[in-house]
């Protein structure tokens, strides 16, 4: 037992740079394991990096890039996340975090321009440091394979790779505590004030980018005022004293500089108490018990870590605590202060955690860490055992032993990364609708060398405005959740949006009669300098990407075309009671038949409308379905690609009752192959509304329902009813399965 613990203390003899020697072998090892999980992580943080920044938890992104872009047109040092007509004031400002992170995003702003990729680049360039400093933070504290299982640890995680490109807080404050916990460690190996000036920079820029690095830094304060000034030298070994005292000095100095810095800039902008009522907020609902907090985000951690990962960090937390106990090693405080930093913003604050899935984002660095220690304390053991048995290879075995524990973590990670960017990092929404805004977007970007500078964008509630719509906009002052106008405009505000789908029948036919309107797929933009009369319709055109654009632009939604759509605007103008004329040429696609049989049906023609029903009905798949009212499910098509699609066909038997929809609802029946994540438990809505309403149909004519689909891990059940107080129901069973996927 004392030749193991010895052999713990000091597994290797220390080299003449302060850090643990090791063999030729095991540096050059780790140095490509490291090599390896740090191109993957850069490699996968900077996918879709060019891509339109949408909607979900990534549409922080935007807001970062409205900020910066207010801070230069206006030259102004506070955070304002909307666009103005004049210079903001202080009191408009955003004062609930340091504002380290929106000057970094300005500062690229100002070298790049306005472009998409500004809103990530910060983040991505931070998640491709990530696993270097982890490979080596673990190196210099214990050894190079335990610096190159953490850089894997961290590279595999589902949270690590689902949130590496989102500008928001924790990937900054992650990165530079890690960069200042290397200047602190080698400081205390080498005594060169180099590292003091690294670790001082490191800490500095996490102070600036959120409060759990002041946490963490009062932490390691605290530690290093009991090893330098409190407790006996002989506890932890010897002290290089002057330079840990200067360390201390200078980074309390800049902690409390930093932090008084902050609240007298909230206090100049009279923002202070803001910033206290929301940490208030965010603290609130602790009356719930831990565990039963925890049990109720189960399917959220385990998602975002994986089952192995949370035994594997519990288990690291054991271990560092008897380390620190029975071998008194300094270093093994430090991911234990990396855990209090994210137990404290985790728990304390339960509001945030309720409601952002990324909130235990800090655990995926101690977790890293954990791995590096448990390396660092089996590997001693797997050798000397390795030596006895002569085998060459016990550095092997070690390595095995720390990587395959992650295999079974990757094995949810990477499709953990593809769900995330699929749903804007929104692992589940208690069940609500998740939508991706990639069409919106499409259209935004369309839309904006229109819109007149100097006037206000209007959007109506059903527009679902989040800062990515504002930011497609092109940095015209937007004006969200807005019902439907009436009357002139006024004061600037010329152009409406709106969703068609979430716009009522009534409300449609006023804002057609009364305005210039264009739509593309459900998006009406209205001209309120235009007067009313038959709308014109164009249409999306989806197209797979290429694998140049599949990497760089968009891997999980199509490209958007834009072009007219003749047959579009005749259901548009039919629907909306306008005279129509049909289109002189053969309909092509799926949605064009579809119209062409409802016109040749209009108009009598039940020969012509037959023959495009058969073409319609040809690539029908089951089930096929008989409603109450008549109302008859035809058949459904699956499209597989960037993002798969899910058509119902309907044939009408006439006009729904108002207030009705179609739902289509997914759950999770079993968990996914070899996964070790529980199935979500919780049924989800996936159904669009129509874009003619129900209540509008007319008896003979087709409908379609397109429903995203966005696969949840697991065996996957959808299925299809109508809803609404009288809305028909399946004449067999409550609803009806229309896709099942493993």
């Amino acid at each position: 037992m004392r030749r193991l613990l010895a052999e713990l203390r000091d597994p290797l003899p220390t080299g003449v740079d302060g850090r643990p020697e090791a063999s030729r072998g095991e540096e050059r090892l780790s140095w490509w394991i490291t090599i390896a999980a740090s191109v993957f992580f850069a490699l996968a943080a900077a996918w879709e990096l060019f891509g339109s920044v949408l909607a979900g938890h990534y549409a922080s992104s935007a807001s970062m890039g409205i900020i910066a872009e207010n801070m230069l047109r206006y030259r102004i040092p506070g955070p304002v996340w909307e666009y103005t007509s004049t210079a903001p004031s202080p009191s408009q400002y955003y004062c609930h975090h340091p504002w380290g992170i929106f000057w970094t995003t300005a500062g690229f702003f100002a070298v790049f321009g306005r472009h998409d990729f500004v809103c990530r680049l910060p983040a991505v360039l931070l998640s491709a440091a990530t696993p270097p400093l982890l490979g080596a933070l673990g190196r210099a504290m214990y050894r190079p394979l335990a610096g190159a299982v953490a850089a894997v640890a961290f590279a595999v995680l589902p949270i690590t790779l689902a949130f590496a490109n989102m500008n928001a807080l924790e990937v900054p404050v992650t990165a530079w505590s890690l960069l200042g916990l290397l200047g602190f460690v080698r400081l205390a190996q080498t005594g060169k004030r180099r590292f003091l000036a690294l670790s001082l920079f490191g800490f500095t820029l996490a102070l600036h980018a959120d409060w759990p690095a002041f946490v963490l830094v009062g932490e390691l304060l605290a530690f290093a005022l009991l090893r330098g000034f409190l407790l006996p030298a002989r506890l932890f070994g010897p002290l290089r004293f002057p330079r840990y005292a200067l360390f201390w000095a200078l980074a309390a100095t800049l902690a409390v500089g930093t932090g008084a810095l902050y609240l007298g800039l909230f206090q100049s902008a009279g923002k202070l108490n803001e910033l206290l009522g929301s940490y208030g907020m965010r603290s609130s609902g602790n009356e719930a018990s831990l565990g039963d907090v925890l049990t109720a985000r189960r399917y959220w951690i385990e998602l975002a870590f994986t089952p192995v990962a949370i035994t594997l960090g519990k288990v690291g937390a054991v271990v560092l605590v008897l380390r620190l106990v029975a071998l008194r090693t300094e270093h093994d405080v430090l991911p234990l202060a990396v855990l209090g930093m994210a137990t404290f913003q985790y728990v304390v604050f339960k509001q945030g955690a309720d409601i952002h899935v990324f909130w235990p984002h800090y655990y995926a660095a101690f977790f890293a860490l954990a791995m590096a220690v448990l390396v660092a304390t089996v590997t001693p053991a797997i050798l000397r055992l390795a030596e006895r048995v002569r085998y060459r290879h016990g550095l092997l075995v070690a390595a095995a032993v720390g990587l395959l524990p992650l295999a079974a973590v990757a094995r949810d990670g990477l499709p953990a990364l593809v769900y995330a960017r699929q749903t804007g990092g929104r692992f589940e929404e208690k069940g609500n609708l998740i939508h991706s805004d990639g069409d919106k977007t499409a259209f935004l970007h369309w839309l904006a060398p229109t819109v007149p500078k100097g006037t206000i964008v209007d959007l109506h509630t059903g527009m679902k405005a989040t800062w990515a719509q504002v930011w497609a906009l092109g940095g015209v002052v937007t004006s969200p959740d807005r019902a439907a106008p009436k009357g002139p405009p006024k004061d600037g505000r010329e152009t409406f949006l709106a969703d068609q789908r979430y716009l009522k029948p009534s409300e449609q036919e006023e804002l057609a009669n009364a305005y210039g309107v264009v739509t593309v797929g459900p998006y009406w933009k209205v001209d309120r300098r235009s007067p009313g009369g038959p709308p014109t319709a164009l249409r999306f055109r989806p197209e797979e990407p290429s694998f140049f654009t599949w990497y760089f632009i968009s891997g999980t939604e199509p490209v958007w075309a834009i072009e007219p759509d003749p047959w579009g605007t005749w259901e548009l103008r039919d629907h909306l009671r306008f005279a129509t004329e049909e289109p002189t040429f053969a309909p092509g696609t799926a949605a064009e038949l579809r119209v062409a049989h409802n016109a040749a049906l209009q108009r009598g023609d039940g020969a012509r409308s037959g023959a495009l029903l058969d073409a319609l009905s040809a690539p029908l798949a089951p089930p096929r379905a008989l409603f109450t009212d008549g109302t008859e499910l035809l058949g459904t098509v699956f499209h597989e690609g960037a993002e798969a699609r899910l058509t119902l066909l309907f044939r009408a038997a006439g006009p729904l009752a108002a207030g009705s929809g179609l739902s289509v609802r997914s759950v999770v029946t079993e968990r996914a192959v070899l996964s070790t994540t529980m199935a979500d438990p919780t049924p989800r809505e996936v159904a669009l509304p129509f874009a003619i309403a129900p209540e509008r149909w007319k008896p003979g004519f087709l409908y379609a329902a397109e429903v995203p689909i966005r696969k949840r891990p697991g065996t996957e059940v959808f299925a299809a009813a109508f809803t609404g107080a009288r809305a028909p129901k399946p004449r067999e069973g409550r609803s009806v399965e229309v896709l099942r996927l493993r």
